[in-house]
């Protein structure tokens, strides 16, 4: 290899090597990359959701089953006592003094004189009005036998302070009641005869 001095330079047959080699890359032209031509951005199309089907409308909920009622309970059926006799005879006795007013005292009385049941004012004697009531009540039967008047049904006594009335509720008893001295007599009579077709049903 010669080297050729020029000045302070030498260049060498090596490099000249290199440079004829290097040639072809020397001589190849250089690519310059083109600026892109602006322009507007093109938009960015967010992408579509595939559509859905339509979520099916909800099936009604099928008819409640009828809830059955529970069982009444079940209660033994009491008896209901019925009133006795006496009590449906003080029953009576007591509606006569509601219905008529002018009675004072009332009794129902056997034929032998035995208080059956009474509704008298305190102070008067039970035992007394039946007594009494059965000696009337003998008198005038036995005074309606002898006249040829019958079966006695009623007697009718007048005082100064009232009026003693008997009527017979049935074959075995009398129904006496003390009225005071304005009563009207016919109104209580209505009265102690339709108590007194009572007792005798209670009577039998």
């Amino acid at each position: 290899m010669a080297d050729h001095g020029i000045g302070d330079y030498f260049i060498s047959d090596v490099d000249d090597e290199l440079i004829d080699e290097d040639d072809e890359l020397i001589a190849a032209p250089v690519v310059v990359p083109q600026p892109v031509a602006s322009g507007p951005v093109p938009a960015v199309v967010p992408p579509v959701a595939p559509a859905t089907a339509p979520t099916p409308a909800a099936a009604p909920a099928p008819p409640a089953a009828p809830v059955a009622a529970a069982p009444a309970e079940i209660r033994p059926q009491t008896s209901v006592k019925a009133p006795t006799r006496e009590e449906r005879l003080a029953v009576a006795l007591d509606d006569l003094m509601i219905n008529s007013p002018d009675v004072q005292a009332a009794a129902l009385v056997s034929m032998d004189g035995f208080t059956m049941a009474s509704a008298l004012p305190e102070g008067m004697q039970e035992d007394r009005v039946g007594a009494m009531s059965a000696a009337i009540l003998g008198l005038g039967e036995r005074a309606a036998t002898e006249l040829g008047r019958g079966h006695l049904t009623q007697v009718f006594i007048e005082g100064a302070e009232g009026y003693v009335v008997l009527i017979a509720a049935g074959p075995r008893a009398v129904l006496t009641a003390l009225a005071q001295p304005a009563a009207k007599l016919g109104l209580v009579l209505y009265d102690m005869k339709a108590t007194a077709g009572l007792i005798a049903d209670v009577l039998g």
